[in-house]
C-alpha cells in the first residue's frame, strides 16, 4: 500500500493530467493568428529541486526544469524537462526513474510538443505526442493515433508554467482545456488564498492554488485532493505541492531554486 501511495504521488504531481490552462475557443479563420503571451517569469537555466516526503521520511527526489530554446515546428520553444526519481532505500522496493518533457512555443505560451518516459518497477512506457494547434489536431508518434484537441492545449508542465505567467489574486478561477496522453482534460484552477510555507529551499509568501473538475465533464472523476504553493511574487515558483492519500499526505517540497 505505502510504495503504490508514494509512486501514485510521483505520478500525480509530475505527470498527472494538466491541472493548469487557459480556456480559449477555436476560430476558424483561413489563416491561423498565433496569440501572443510575455514571459519575465522564468528563462533558460532555471533549476528547481524537490523532495518527495511523506510524513519525516524523504522517499523520492524530483526535478523540475528549462534546459533551452529548441525549434519544434518551425517556432521557437522552452524546452522544459522533469525528472522524478525513488530515493535509494526505496528502490528496493519500487524503483522510479520518470522523465517528463514539454516544448513550450515561447510567443504563445501553449504546447506543441510532449514525450513521457515511463519507469516504475517493471512497468516501461514512452509517449511522445505532437500538438498542431493550427489544425487543432494531436498526434501519438509511436501509435500514430491522432485526434482533436482545444485550441491552446497544454501537456502536463506548459499548464503549470503557464499559470506562472498569469496574475494570481485570491478567489481567482482558471477554466482548463488540456490534454495528457491523447485525452482532454476539462478542469478548473481556483487560488484559495495567500499562505507563508516553510520548505528545505526557506520561508515564501505564496498562493495556494487547487485544480478541480469542472461541472459536466461527463466521464472524467476526481481522484484524491492535491494543492499547490505558488510564490506570491513575479516568479509564481512551486514552492510546495501537497496530495492527501488514503494513509496521510505526501509532500513535494522545494529544496533548492537555480536560475
Amino acid at each position: 500500500m505505502f510504495k503504490r501511495s508514494v509512486t501514485a504521488f510521483l505520478i500525480m504531481v509530475f505527470l498527472m493530467p494538466p491541472i493548469f490552462a487557459a480556456e480559449h475557443k477555436a476560430r476558424k479563420t483561413n489563416k491561423f493568428i498565433w496569440r501572443q503571451q510575455t514571459n519575465d517569469v522564468f528563462k533558460v537555466g532555471e533549476q528547481l529541486e524537490f523532495n518527495i516526503r511523506w510524513k519525516f521520511i524523504v522517499v523520492g527526489y524530483a526535478t523540475m526544469s528549462v534546459k533551452n530554446i529548441e525549434k519544434v515546428q518551425g517556432r521557437n520553444c522552452y524546452h522544459i524537462v522533469t525528472e522524478a526519481r525513488t530515493a535509494a532505500f526505496f528502490d528496493n522496493f519500487f524503483k522510479v526513474r520518470d522523465v517528463n518533457e514539454s516544448w513550450i512555443d515561447t510567443k504563445s505560451f501553449c504546447s506543441l510538443k510532449f514525450r513521457q518516459q515511463l519507469s516504475e518497477g517493471k512497468y516501461k512506457n514512452k509517449e511522445t505526442l505532437v500538438f498542431d494547434q493550427a489544425k487543432q489536431k494531436y498526434s501519438v508518434l509511436e501509435t500514430k493515433k491522432t485526434g482533436d484537441i482545444p485550441l491552446w492545449v497544454q501537456d502536463v508542465l506548459s499548464s503549470l508554467y503557464y499559470l506562472r505567467s498569469q496574475r494570481l489574486s485570491e478567489g481567482n478561477t482558471f477554466n482548463i482545456d488540456a490534454n495528457s496522453g491523447g485525452k482532454s482534460w476539462p478542469l478548473t484552477v481556483k487560488v484559495l488564498r495567500k499562505e507563508k510555507v516553510n520548505v528545505p529551499a526557506g520561508s515564501f509568501e505564496c498562493f495556494v492554488v487547487e485544480p478541480n473538475i469542472r461541472e459536466g465533464a461527463g466521464v472524467f472523476q476526481a481522484k484524491g485532493s492535491l494543492n499547490v504553493w505558488l510564490t506570491d511574487d513575479n516568479k509564481k515558483t512551486p514552492v510546495k505541492m501537497r496530495s492527501k492519500i488514503a494513509i496521510g499526505s505526501i509532500n513535494a517540497d522545494l529544496k533548492t531554486k537555480r536560475e
